[in-house]
């Protein structure tokens, strides 16, 4: 058998789905597209196809026609060369008809059918043979009432065994609009009945007129008949003078009759005068029309269920699905797939319909049916390929990257590689101009541009792929560079040293993925300098991508007696240089070549250029921020304080705190009042601290000019607790023998934040453990762990470096896990024991190093305290920097109400609510300040509107016994607005606290009008709010109506519990049990109110979608009070702990950046910090948005301005102001463990405090003293001037 086949296929399931969506009745909507039989459009991006379906097209629910129908009983029957199945099918909507037949026999030279079971073929893939239209389909056919063919349609599998044809033939109902109406149309019927009443109304006494719904079921009774009958002499008779037909048809029906096959007949009346008796004879059934009176009788059947109820009752008749006889007759029944559930209100992906596919496909199948459309359609590959990369992004698809992968390196290309290409040059991807052509313009754009050159050649070698032309292709592979040309891309000069030269090729592969064109040109430039062996060796290793060494990166680590792979450049070095010092030739070249693994797998331009020269100042870039280095799990405090370093308000006031500083004399003092309460004094001098740790870290942010800087652990402590909790942990610690309460016992009632219920029986002890890092690369920080990994949330003690008045020396060592604490204890599981042997001694002290001694014994040694911190709240952290912040500056006015200051902080972060109650007689108001807004992800998640409106919507409260309305409305809207999404809830079966990983869906811009204040009940907005309200209402109790319906618990719903009873009420009928005795008239009852439940149901979902789009709608014009997206915390991990990083947007230069700990990097798709909603990247947990119309003041992410430093040797000139006796000098042999280098802690040099401030200083005295010295200046924690 020799067809003509189209080159595009389609697989199956496609074939099916396409079938279930073509609405032939609608083809005109589509451009005459019809989605059977024509290829899939081209899509070119968002908007370049119009709808593939019309929101009149039928999604068809075809259902069997048992009788007709010839289908496998089961997926393991298996055809074969004689096996033709047959589906028959209607759709119960449309009332379409539908013949799908699979044909085994008529390519008699194949003989083996695709099966699931074959890797090669697991399904039919089918291309069309031949179409029919309706005309043709006359044409050769003939008119024929019995087979109305509008379309039919042939298709062929591609697969080189497989013998299957499909032939689907489509036809209208058999009734027609015009057949219809004579029974259909209800004014007609009435007008009908009243005619006949009024020609003879005492024959017809008692009778109305007949409703449609009856006139189908008289019909339907006739055909049934007919049907049912055995012979011709048992055929029934239908007198046409009988009363219920008169009313009914009379003699206008006589067309629809004869259509149905009805004959008329006449008999001689009994009485002359009275003339003949009329009949209509019930149709004979005939091989002819059998299946044609059997279609009328099922469409009859759905026209009855469509009639309204009000017209009587009906019998229901079930319709059996045909969708798994067509799968089972198509082979594709239960194929793999990636998802069980569909969602058939979402469109496809036109690239799925374009390759043949459906969505549900699993990678495996998706790969074999870009590669079955591609055999068969060569020509459009590259647009294949387009559709399938498409796919594996959105997919996230590792397999399918992999194909793409091996994809290009064959050679393949894309369409839009290619398009883009030709355009490149200027030209139409269809141009018909010649080579030479093609060829002057890249020579020419060379030219004009060579730096362009290497995209130019990229481009022109697309092109000799897509042409196939040798001549183009060997221009585009023609790669010489000459001497001028490596210079320049290199960025040296002749001069410069061989060595010189490669440590800027390798800097510069750091920048650029093009190694091979660095290689090339340390070739060119070898060459001319007489074949260098030194840039010989550096191309080669530049070329085979491994730096030269075949060592691991691993066993670089450990050749440098490395534990930890998260450590920073510059204590790599440290290492590095610890051991190379001094060490022989050959260990100093092992100890390099484990440098140089380790700065190329880091990709770290320091540790390189710290190769080439151990002396060299690297700078960091001054348009990017600077990192925060982790002390210990303090990954939430670096996010805080990144956060506060963008506020422009708060960083100028840290910075400049000398003109903001509260004064410290008892009447200032006395009137102080923040957050509703007095303030002391000595909560004014540590909040003073604070800010001073706090000005210096800003400084180090501002000037630094490493990738990161470490902040104090005095700036940790006075940031995560504050004086009212460190004082119950202190009463606590001391009345108790058990160890540190936890926060819900220290404030006396529950707290909603990272706490657990008590901890389990102490472990038994454990070996010594060696410190762990939470964390390496930010790029493994999101994908190893997903969001119910557990790890501690603010800080982990032992982590920590020595407080200055602690000594490290000959203690035990504590666990240094990345644990989650509860309650104050460690929860980890069991680590390995440290290493034998220690880490190496830093290097001693060089001429110049500035050495830092302990100096305030104001620190906190409790290892508990700090494992108690560990379990704060992270808003409690907030508020405690909030509290520190407004305590240590002075007002800028008092509120007159309450008597708390008014300041920069208050002005810029805190808003404020007004709180609306309707009492019996009147309407209270109370106005209540916030610094952020509390939402909650809900139990099925929600956007930020219905977070929002949790708090501003009226609720029902109960006051003085009496429940009464009440609302709250913004009375303050912020500069700084923040939200706080409170994840954290708690399981009352398992008593244990956990995190809510719901959505709430934030835009980057947000409208505050519905919230707020008018001061008028009546106004505009409150009466859209009212509205809203209402709306809310009813949509509640429609839902709850609809889940009772639904009874998704109980896992049957409503609907089926009565079908359920209906059919085993019915089998108890027939069965006929002794003794069981069932209402005859109980079946139709539950028939009734399982009718009514569905019409309930459909009534119920259309008044919830309609309300939704109400409340979506009503606020949607007011856009006066815009806020725009700042700050985005992620927390990833449990309600116990976890890890913390954040996203802030730079408004200057439009970009969002992630800052993890010290890794500060560019966010390049914003779908990674919109869709964090409960996957491996975390959840959002605070946002914070700005006012858009005062965005410059108010935020600036970049703020740097890098100095050099003259480094002073300064330990020198100051030898007896050391503490402790710690002398100066740099040949010590031993390190005092009460000291550390300063290179460790902060960036760049800075002087040792005067020796008169001693451990007191932060007192009050101190300070007056300090303000003396230096010939009145005041300086700064590290003795600069302020």
């Amino acid at each position: 058998m020799l067809i003509r086949t189209a080159p595009t296929g389609k697989t199956a399931p496609r074939l099916i789905n396409d079938l279930l969506d073509h609405d032939p009745r609608h083809a005109f909507m589509h451009g005459g597209r019809n989605l059977l039989a024509d290829p899939a459009p081209r899509f070119r991006g968002q908007g370049s196809l119009g709808p593939r379906k019309d929101k009149m097209d039928c999604r068809h629910k075809l259902m069997k026609k048992e009788h007709q129908t010839n289908a496998p009983r089961s997926e393991d029957e298996r055809p074969d060369d004689s096996t033709e199945y047959k589906v028959a099918a209607y759709c119960s909507a449309c009332l379409y008809h539908f013949d799908v037949t699979a044909n085994f026999w008529k390519r008699n030279d194949r003989k083996t059918p695709c099966n699931l079971s074959d890797e090669s073929n697991p399904l039919h893939h089918l291309r069309l043979a031949k179409s029919q239209t309706s005309k043709e389909y006359k044409e050769k056919h003939g008119m024929d009432k019995y087979d109305q063919s509008i379309e039919a349609h042939s298709f062929v599998c591609s697969g080189t065994e497989c013998p299957l044809v499909v032939d689907i033939k489509i036809s209208p109902p058999r009734l027609n609009h015009h057949m219809l109406s004579y029974i259909f149309d209800t004014a007609k019927l009435d007008a009908r009945g009243r005619r006949e009443i009024k020609n003879d109304p005492e024959r017809y006494s008692g009778m109305a007129p007949i409703k449609p719904l009856q006139a189908l079921g008289y019909l339907r009774q006739y055909l049934s008949d007919a049907k049912g009958a055995k012979s011709k002499t048992e055929l029934k008779k239908i007198a046409r003078r009988n009363k219920k037909y008169m009313l009914t048809f009379a003699d206008e029906c006589d067309e629809l009759f004869e259509y149905l096959d009805f004959v008329a007949i006449e008999e001689p009346s009994s009485e002359p005068e009275d003339g003949p008796n009329c009949f209509w004879q019930l149709p004979i059934i005939t091989d002819i029309n059998r299946n044609f009176i059997a279609d009328v009788l099922h469409e009859i059947d759905l026209l009855m269920v469509m009639r309204p109820q009000d017209e009587g009752s009906r019998t229901t008749v079930y319709h059996l699905p045909a969708l798994k006889d067509i799968e089972r007759s198509l082979g594709c029944f239960d194929y793999p797939k990636r998802n069980r559930t569909v969602d058939l209100s979402r469109d496809e992906h036109p690239y799925y319909i374009s390759l043949g596919a459906v969505d549900d496909f699993t990678d495996k199948y998706l790969e074999w049916a870009y590669e079955r459309q591609c055999e068969c359609d060569p020509s459009n590959k590259p647009y294949y390929l387009d559709c399938l990369a498409d796919l594996a992004n959105g997919r996230q698809s590792a397999d399918l990257q992999t194909r793409l992968v091996m994809a290009t390196s064959a050679g393949e290309l894309g369409l839009k590689a290619i398009e883009d290409s030709y355009r490149y040059f200027n030209l139409n991807p269809d141009s018909v101009e010649g080579d030479g052509h093609i060829m002057g313009l890249y020579k020419s754009r060379i030219e004009s541009a060579p730096r362009q050159k290497d995209e130019a050649r990229e481009c022109l070698l697309n092109i000799a792929k897509h042409r196939n032309s040798e001549k183009i292709e060997a221009l585009a592979n023609d790669k010489t560079m000459s001497f001028e040309e490596a210079l320049e891309f290199l960025g040296i000069s002749v001069d410069t040293a061989s060595d010189s030269i490669e440590a800027s090729a390798v800097a510069l592969s750091l920048e650029s993925s093009d190694k091979a064109k660095i290689a090339r040109a340390l070739r060119v430039i070898a060459s001319q300098r007489s074949g260098d062996f030194t840039l010989q060796r550096a191309a080669a290793a530049m070329e085979s991508g491994s730096g030269g060494s075949t060592l691991d990166v691993g066993d670089a680590y450990n050749r440098l007696q490395i534990g930890s792979r998260g450590v920073p450049d510059e204590i790599v070095f440290t290492y590095y240089q610890s051991l190379s010092n001094g060490a022989p030739s050959g260990s100093k070249d092992s100890y390099t070549e484990a440098l140089r693994v380790i700065a190329l797998d880091r990709q770290s331009n320091f540790l390189l250029r710290k190769l080439e020269d151990p002396n060299a100042d690297v700078q960091a870039s001054t348009s990017e921020p600077v990192g925060l280095d982790n002390i210990g799990n303090t990954c939430y405090l670096n996010s805080l304080l990144q956060y506060y370093y963008t506020i422009n308000p708060v960083r100028d006031m840290v910075i400049n705190f000398q003109q903001h500083r509260m004064g410290l004399n008892d009447e200032d003092i006395k009137n102080k009042r923040v957050g509703g309460r007095i303030v002391d004094k000595s909560e004014i001098i540590k909040a003073q601290k604070f800010v001073e740790e706090l000005h210096n870290l800003f400084e180090n942010l501002k000037t630094a000019s490493s990738r990161s800087v470490k902040p104090t652990r005095e700036l940790a402590e006075l940031t995560i607790f504050s004086s009212a909790a460190v004082a119950d942990f202190r009463r606590a610690s001391i009345s108790s023998p058990h160890g540190p309460p936890n926060l819900s016992s220290i404030m006396d009632g529950p707290v909603y934040g990272p706490q657990w219920p008590p901890p389990l029986p102490p472990p038994l002890p454990t070996t010594v453990e060696e410190d762990i890092e939470m964390i390496d690369h930010p790029r493994n920080k999101i994908t190893e762990n997903g969001d119910d990994s557990s790890e501690a949330t603010l800080v982990d003690l032992d982590q920590l470096p020595p407080s200055y008045g602690e000594t490290t020396g000959n203690e035990e060592s504590s666990p240094g896990d990345d644990a989650v604490m509860v309650n104050g204890e460690d929860s980890s599981p069991d680590r390995p024991s440290a290493l034998e042997k220690p880490p190496p001694i830093p290097p001693r002290n060089k001429s110049g190093l500035v050495i830092q001694t302990n100096e305030n014994k104001d620190l906190l040694p409790n290892d508990e305290l700090w494992k108690f911190g560990s379990q704060q709240d992270v808003t409690e952290v907030i508020g405690n920097v909030m509290f520190r912040l407004q305590c240590a500056i002075k007002p800028t006015s008092i509120e007159e109400t309450s008597g708390a200051q008014i300041d920069i902080i208050r002005d810029t972060f805190f808003g404020a609510n007004t709180v609306y109650t309707q009492k019996a007689q009147s309407l209270e108001r109370k106005t209540e300040a916030w610094p952020s807004i509390i939402v909650f992800p809900g139990k099925v998640g929600r956007d930020i509107y219905e977070a929002l409106d949790v708090v501003y919507d009226e609720q029902q409260v109960e006051i003085d016994n009496t429940t009464v309305p009440q609302y709250a409305s913004l009375s303050k809207l912020p500069p700084i607005l923040q939200i706080h999404i409170q994840r954290t809830d708690f399981d009352h079966e398992t008593h244990r606290a956990f995190k809510n990983r719901n959505p709430v869906v934030f835009p980057e811009t947000i409208y505050l009008d519905r919230y707020v204040d008018t001061g008028d009940p009546n106004s505009a907005i409150m009466r859209r709010r009212r509205e809203a309200w209402g709306w809310k209402e009813l949509l509640r109790t429609l839902e709850a109506r609809y889940a009772a319906l639904k009874n998704d618990q109980a896992q049957i719903s409503v609907l089926d519990a009565l079908s359920a009873t209906k059919d085993f009420v019915s089998n108890l009928q027939e069965e006929e049990i002794e003794g069981i005795e069932v209402d005859p008239a109980l079946p139709e009852a539950l028939e009734e109110r399982i009718s009514e439940v569905a019409a309930e149901l459909e009534a119920i979902t259309g008044r919830i979608n309609d309300l939704r789009s109400r409340i979506q709608g009503q606020f949607i014009d007011m856009r006066e009070y815009e806020y725009k997206l700042q700050s985005v915390f992620i927390h990833r991990g449990e309600a116990g702990g976890g890890h913390y990083w954040i996203y802030i947007y730079d408004f200057e230069h439009d970009i969002w950046r992630e800052y993890n700990d010290e890794w500060v990097s560019e966010v390049k798709d914003r779908r990674t910090i919109f869709e964090h909603q409960g996957g491996a990247g975390g959840t959002p947990y605070y946002l914070v948005y700005v006012k858009s119309s005062d965005i410059k003041n108010l935020v600036n992410a970049v703020c740097r301005d890098v100095q050099e430093v003259e480094v002073t040797h300064t330990t020198e000139e100051w030898p007896d102001l050391m503490e402790n006796g710690v002398s100066a000098a740099l040949n010590e042999d031993e390190d005092s463990p009460e000291m550390r280098h300063v290179e460790h802690a902060k960036p760049r040099p800075l002087r040792p405090k005067p020796s008169v401030i001693e451990q007191s200083a932060w007192e009050a005295d101190a300070w007056k003293e300090n303000e003396g010295l230096k010939d009145g200046a005041k300086v700064d924690a590290n003795g600069k001037p302020w």
